[in-house]
């Protein structure tokens, strides 16, 4: 009878353990179909003309600050590589030894929520003592209640770019080498993740 208690204590506790543990950080470059709340979409305008989206992860950023947190930027600038790092691995996929980036638009929605939360202030009442005709103060809670407001924001950032496939760099129109772009960001984004 003790073993079925401890395996059933045992099994509550691997219960509890595995409903609070977060999921594993998934590779950020991935399609957004397979990823579900972030990754990229692309898109064929004409033969030689590609559009590619990127949609980051919600990320938390400062409640009191959110657009001058610095992971805001941060988020906006990996998106931006992201998106063409997928531009630049098409070309390569068909042989394109470059590509020229015709518009870019790179933003983030930042998402800000708060709620009350109140408290009896100290020595409030005894049990079984109501309270009468108390002034209502804070969200309507009686203003013997201790209250604040607790805030928290996320951010997420998107990145739409349009690009055309060149036949070779040209000095001063911005493309860039396929090649070289692939290595440089590969190397940046190697083990990026998004949980």
């Amino acid at each position: 009878m003790r073993i079925v208690h401890i395996s059933l204590l045992l099994g509550l506790i691997a219960a509890l353990a595995a409903c609070t543990t977060p999921p594993p950080p998934r590779p950020a470059m991935q399609a957004l179909s397979a990823a579900g709340n972030f990754g990229f979409m692309d898109r064929v305008v004409d033969a030689d003309t590609i559009e590619v989206t990127y949609l980051g992860a919600e990320v938390r950023v400062s409640a009191s600050n959110p657009r001058g947190d610095t992971r805001v930027a941060a988020e906006k600038e990996k998106v931006r590589d992201l998106a063409v790092l997928r531009a630049a691995r098409m070309a390569q996929e068909r042989g394109i030894v470059a590509l020229r980036i015709v518009t870019e638009k790179t933003d983030s929605d930042i998402n800000v929520q708060s709620y009350p939360h109140c408290r009896p202030a100290p020595f409030w009442g005894y049990p079984g003592f109501g309270y009468y005709g108390h002034r209502h103060g804070y969200y309507g809670w009686p203003d013997d209640y201790i209250c604040s407001e607790r805030r928290w924001a996320t951010a997420r950032a998107k990145s739409i770019i349009i690009v055309d496939f060149v036949a070779a760099p040209v000095a001063g129109d911005l493309s860039v080498s396929t090649a070289e772009t692939v290595t440089r960001l590969e190397k940046i984004y190697a083990g990026a993740t998004y949980q």
